[in-house]
């Protein structure tokens, strides 16, 4: 039953401001919860959401550790991985936004939730749906700040979209799942591969540009490896206070847990730093991650080509084909075809 089909994690409490969830002080029901030990109900958790890549599920997202954020967050966090329709985020509908904030509040009413804490981050579609959710669900806790616990609401039935999404991390994402609303500024740190041939560097870079612009960023040259290159490079874009934007590049193709070439596994240290920055209000590099390479010294931000990932006037199996608003070529090579999969993506399968 995919209601209930979530994996939550429930670890300890945190030292931040919090604005407390009704399911604070009860005895959590069972609807699939995962309690520790010392899990206490008076104090409220941050929460981040876990979306999963196309063909995945729930279970992988919990067995890779929520990305990596699980072991790095101590007592502090709840984690909850969702499961798509049909494997996937196509969000007909906004069907998936309504599961979402469906899937939200059955946590709340029954998990002590600081509602002032709340992210997502996901692979792939995963990404794509972490996008969505930033459209769809930002927090407006930075302008208008939440009351010591919030009113309870119906989902289904609410006239105005609920505060939600403190930040997002978006790993090597495009728009696949819609952006319903998309004007209010939202800390985003976008994660890519130079040599990504699924869902071209270009494709996440158009995600990050509109936070860019969301989060009042100044422009700046974001260096970015070549394709095969074994490192990786941050740029810390400057923008408005409480609202920065990360974007980390790096040699390798489309993957989850991108390495340099020393083998080490940088993305999750640098995404728990990101949220540690955001929660704080930060906009600087945070203290979780990894060298993040050399330093960013070339093309101004969203003035990088979008190359074609095929060859001739066609694109690669696996590429994007159309869509809407897509504006590159419509065939694919040699073996395969475009299929859509929903209004906004098409791809060369």
């Amino acid at each position: 039953m995919r209601y209930l089909a979530a994996t939550l994690a429930l670890l300890g409490a945190t030292s931040f401001a919090e604005a407390a969830s009704a399911g604070c002080g009860k005895s959590p029901a069972d609807v699939g919860h995962q309690l520790p030990s010392n899990y206490d109900s008076s104090k409220p958790h941050k929460l981040v959401f876990g979306y999963h890549w196309r063909d995945g599920s729930m279970n992988d997202v919990a067995n890779g550790q929520f990305y990596g954020l699980r072991p790095l967050a101590g007592d502090s966090t709840v984690f909850i991985a969702p499961n798509g329709l049909n494997a996937g985020w196509a969000n007909n509908g906004g069907e998936d936004i309504t599961f979402t904030d469906q899937l939200l509040k059955s946590v709340q009413d029954t998990v002590c939730i600081d509602e002032g804490n709340i992210f997502a981050t996901g692979w792939s579609y995963g990404g794509a749906m972490s996008f969505s959710v930033a459209c769809s669900r930002p927090s407006k806790s930075l302008t208008n700040p939440p009351p010591t616990v919030l009113p309870d609401y119906t989902v289904l039935t609410s006239t105005s979209p609920p505060d939600v999404f403190k930040a997002v991390a978006v790993i090597a994402g495009a728009q696949l799942s819609g952006c319903s609303g998309g004007t209010t500024p939202v800390p985003y740190l976008g994660i890519h591969g130079a040599a990504d041939n699924v869902l071209p560097i270009a494709m996440g870079r158009q995600l990050r540009d509109k936070y860019l612009g969301l989060n009042g960023c100044a422009s700046k040259n974001a260096q970015e490896p070549g394709a095969g290159a074994g490192n990786h490079i941050k740029t810390v874009y400057e923008c408005r206070a409480g609202q920065p934007v990360w974007w980390i590049a790096h040699g390798g193709g489309h993957v989850p847990d991108p390495s340099d070439s020393n083998g080490n596994k940088w993305a999750p240290g640098e995404t728990w730093s990101f949220f540690t920055e955001a929660i704080g209000g930060g906009n600087g590099g945070g203290g979780g991650g990894s060298n993040p390479g050399t330093p960013t010294t070339t093309t101004r931000a969203g003035s990088s080509p979008t190359e074609n990932p095929g060859t001739g006037n066609c694109v690669a199996k696996y590429a994007q084909c159309g869509g809407q608003g897509w504006s590159g070529a419509t065939c694919c090579q040699s073996g395969s075809t475009c299929k859509a999969s929903n209004e906004w993506y098409s791809q060369c399968v």
